[in-house]
């Protein structure tokens, strides 16, 4: 038995446009859910971005002032090398403490000192040094020294002992000690001679001269050089 539908066209028709009207909104509403979706998802990537360029920005300006800090200590201690080049310079390398100490260490019970002095003497230059055939004298160098350079400290120092002692060969032992001892060389006299000075008498002699007289004893005057051992000699071909 054939059905009849009794259903007008136009029922159909509209039942068939609600149907496609429903499907476009539950796309659109997809559509727009993706959409909310990605926009919240791209503004949390911004924000992430966003926080680590500032933190990028913060490090950028922490790194700036760490070079000009840096910088600036650079300056610093390239003034204070600057200085500590020219002590070095004009460091003329002797211990006056440590040279006292060895000559008191050196001049004997029978000797008494009336002058020491401490001359300096600028060391030989390279022209000077290169007209010579025989020796050439520069400075000792400590290590590290750049090679050839020329210092203001760069200085021999001459001593001088004037004194008087009890007798020649006391003075001959302080040569021998001095020559010997490893912060002089060259140790020479000046001069030696027999004196007579006038002592007073001591609690020991008393009464040996008329009335507490002063008593002449005989002893030997001399003066000595030498020079500190802050040079060495080399020899020239």
């Amino acid at each position: 038995m054939k059905e009849i539908d009794f259903l007008p066209e136009w029922y159909l028709e509209g039942k068939r446009h609600r149907v496609h009207m429903r499907r476009q909104y539950v796309a659109l509403t997809i559509v727009f859910l993706g959409m909310m979706t990605y926009n919240l998802t791209s503004a949390h990537r911004i924000s992430r971005a966003t926080a680590e360029v500032a933190k990028l920005e913060s490090r950028r300006v922490q790194a700036e002032k760490a070079t000009e800090r840096f910088d600036a200590i650079t300056r610093e201690l390239g003034a204070h090398q600057a200085k500590a080049d020219l002590l070095d310079k004009v460091d003329s390398r002797i211990d006056p403490a440590a040279l006292v100490a060895e000559i008191s260490h050196l001049i004997g019970a029978n000797i008494v000192l009336s002058r020491v002095e401490f001359i300096s003497e600028p060391v030989q230059s390279k022209e000077a040094a290169a007209k010579r055939t025989s020796t050439a004298v520069r400075a000792v160098e400590r290590p590290g020294a750049a090679a050839g350079a020329a210092k203001l400290g760069d200085m021999k120092f001459r001593i001088v002992l004037a004194g008087i002692a009890a007798g020649s060969d006391d003075v001959g032992a302080l040569v021998c000690r001095l020559e010997e001892s490893s912060y002089f060389r060259q140790a020479q006299f000046s001069f030696s001679r027999n004196n007579t000075i006038q002592v007073a008498p001591t609690k020991a002699t008393d009464g040996a001269g008329p009335d507490g007289a002063k008593q002449a004893l005989q002893v030997s005057e001399f003066e000595i050089t030498c020079y500190l051992a802050n040079f060495e000699e080399i020899e020239k071909g």
